[in-house]
């Protein structure tokens, strides 16, 4: 290294870990106290604010502990400060925390990630995206998703931890979170074949109709039609609510 490369590697070093590397030579301690304390309480704020529950929950020691460890250990993939609470996420994933506690991250991770999706222009990168209808039709036509959410499965109740209840029983949980018109971020609990019939419009070209079908066939339900009917309605709230923005013919093949 050069000199100056060898002063900026101890200087970072040191701010990183104080405890495990010595601060440059002829650097005074007070001025060094700055930076100490300036870099990580950043850090700290950004991590925190994006995890107020996880926060609670570990307690203030233990949360500052493993805070220092992300701030020390951890080697980012980014550079972009808005991007640290996903790079916590990572480090999370390679410490000894509970899992339901590492799934309660990821579930307060995904309402900021909402929050700042871009969701402008084409998102095919192909071909323009057809229009919506003017008039949806959920059942003849395909369902589209608010361009801003997540739709998200867990092993624990994630929504329901909070300081008082710090623990949970594994039970199969599914959420979509998604940005409404005004901006706000919605969640909305769903059960089991709610999620499916929205990830088999989200993932395949089928209309609302045909999913729901596809559904009742998995279920091998002796009435398919009444699926279809319960659907439908599902569907038509799920609009009401903003979760689904409308409605788009499919092209023929």
């Amino acid at each position: 290294m050069l000199g100056f490369q060898k002063y900026q590697a101890e200087f970072t070093a040191h701010i990183r870990n104080p405890q495990a590397n010595k601060k440059p030579a002829r650097v005074v301690d007070s001025r060094m106290g700055v930076y100490r304390e300036i870099v990580f309480n950043n850090i700290f704020a950004s991590v925190s604010a994006c995890f107020p529950v996880c926060r609670q929950i570990f307690g203030a020691r233990a949360w500052r502990k493993l805070v220092r460890g992300f701030f020390a250990g951890h080697g980012s993939e980014t550079p972009y400060f808005r991007e640290i609470p996903a790079q916590f996420l990572k480090y999370l994933d390679t410490q000894p925390v509970a899992e339901h506690l590492k799934q309660l991250a990821h579930y307060e991770w995904a309402e900021l990630h909402v929050s700042t999706m871009d969701v402008s222009g084409n998102t095919t990168g192909h071909t323009e995206t057809p229009p919506l209808s003017a008039q949806p039709d959920l059942l003849n036509e395909r369902p589209i998703l608010n361009p801003a959410h997540l739709l998200l499965e867990y092993d624990y109740p994630v929504h329901m931890l909070s300081k008082r209840h710090k623990m949970a029983e594994p039970e199969s949980t599914h959420i979509l979170i998604y940005r409404d018109d005004q901006f706000e971020i919605k969640f909305i609990v769903l059960n089991a074949i709610t999620y499916q019939l929205l990830n088999q419009i989200q993932l395949h070209t089928i209309n609302g109709k045909q999913a729901l079908l596809e559904i009742a066939k998995t279920l091998n339900h002796p009435q398919p039609e009444a699926i279809v009917q319960f659907g439908q309605q599902i569907l038509q709230d799920l609009l009401q609510q903003g979760a689904i923005t409308g409605s788009q013919k499919i092209a023929k093949t």
